[in-house]
């Protein structure tokens, strides 16, 4: 019972992640100012260039271009079809009202899935509900949906309905490609487990929800089906990520080599997880597993923008992460989110904002708090 009233909490950084970008949300997210005052949002910078005024109608007809996987597309278009007319300016207020309100109804749906695995851990429901990272990474972009869909994957094995469990990973799939490596960590520990039979459920689910999307969005909009994953292949490395370092420095990598080592980088982390899985004492639970290989893979990954923090959220804390090195993740998360606008600021102004030398130096601290997330549950799971 007293473990339920903290789901209302997850309001509460919400509300001061507004507040930090009140600027914004009074002038605007156009021009350099958006990254002096740190308040940058993707959202209403996608739904003025897509454009997702049309709705989701116009998102599958091809008249918006997103370079998100189809799920996150359709959800980001659909709430775009619900703007009221009005100046550019009050569009994007009610778009980024519209993802507020709704990212609050899933952070809640996060706290509750966390409750229901760890009841007697109310610490647990407690860093997912008023963690800092929310303030900072919440109203980034749509990674939200996927964050709640693998919490309520992880509540659904919990009570052992696998087909439910494999339901939402096939949605999380298509919504954020990390959630791919949260399902294989799944097969490691049921693997462990002798769990073959529920195995077997879970991936016939989940391989028949991406069928059937995929099949629909082949049929009905192709392009926006590839999109994401040609948008990921053919981009650089983006900020937060340290393959972004050579450009920094000015020895760029092509582009091709760096997907191939992001790629290269994503399977360590899965073989380090099976490592994980097989020598441990006693089998790891899922969020353990899938912690560490997701905080592994985020290091080594191309693409790993300040949302990314998000991913993490409620795999630590159904994983059994202390509130003392939960602060410490999320202090080093506050540096980079601070330094990463700074620096993007710099290329327009060099004078007025922070150098490359520097921004590496906070991308480090940045890996540095991951790295201490991913050891804290290594150590745990390895040893009695």
């Amino acid at each position: 019972a007293v473990a339920s009233w903290l789901v209302p909490l997850a309001a509460v950084p919400m509300v001061l992640a507004v507040l930090q970008r009140e600027y914004c949300v009074r002038h605007g997210w156009g021009g350099s100012d958006q990254f002096w005052r740190m308040c940058f949002s993707d959202l209403p910078a996608q739904y003025a260039l897509a454009p997702l005024d049309g709705g989701l109608t116009a998102y599958l007809r091809g008249e918006a271009s997103l370079d998100q996987p189809i799920l996150a597309g359709s959800v980001m278009s659909a709430l775009g079809g619900l703007v009221p007319d009005g100046t550019p300016l009050e569009q994007s207020r009610y778009y980024v009202l519209y993802w507020v309100a709704l990212i609050t109804l899933l952070l809640a749906v996060c706290v509750w899935c966390t409750v229901q695995v760890l009841p007697a851990d109310l610490q647990a429901a407690a860093q997912v509900a008023l963690s800092p990272v929310i303030v900072l990474a919440a109203v980034v972009n749509s990674d939200a949906l996927a964050v709640a869909l693998v919490a309520g994957a992880m509540l659904a094995w919990h009570r052992q309905r696998y087909a439910l469990t494999g339901i939402l990973l096939g949605l999380g799939v298509l919504t954020r490609g990390y959630v791919l490596a949260v399902a294989l960590a799944l097969i490691f520990i049921g693997l462990r487990e002798g769990s073959v039979l529920a195995l077997r459920r879970v991936a016939l689910f989940a391989t028949t929800t991406v069928l059937i999307l995929f099949t629909f969005f082949a049929l009905a909009a192709p392009d926006q089906l590839v999109a994401a994953v040609t948008s990921w292949w053919a981009g650089p490395a983006g900020y937060g990520s340290l393959w972004i370092i050579p450009s920094i420095t000015g020895n760029a990598v092509p582009t091709w080599v760096l997907s191939v080592l992001s790629a290269l980088g994503w399977a360590l982390a899965l073989a380090l997880g099976w490592v994980l899985t097989r020598d441990s004492y006693r089998t790891p639970t899922w969020p353990q597993v899938a912690l560490v290989v997701v905080g592994m893979g985020m290091m080594l990954g191309k693409v790993v923008p300040v949302q990314a923090a998000l991913w993490l959220l409620p795999l630590a804390a159904m994983a059994g992460v202390r509130w003392r090195d939960h602060l410490i993740w999320a202090a080093c998360e506050a540096l980079h989110f601070g330094a990463v606008w700074l620096y993007i600021g710099a290329l327009t102004t060099p004078d007025r904002a922070l150098p490359g030398a520097w921004y590496i130096v906070f991308l480090l601290v940045r890996t540095a708090g991951i790295t201490w997330l991913v050891t804290r549950v290594w150590q745990a799971t390895l040893l009695p």
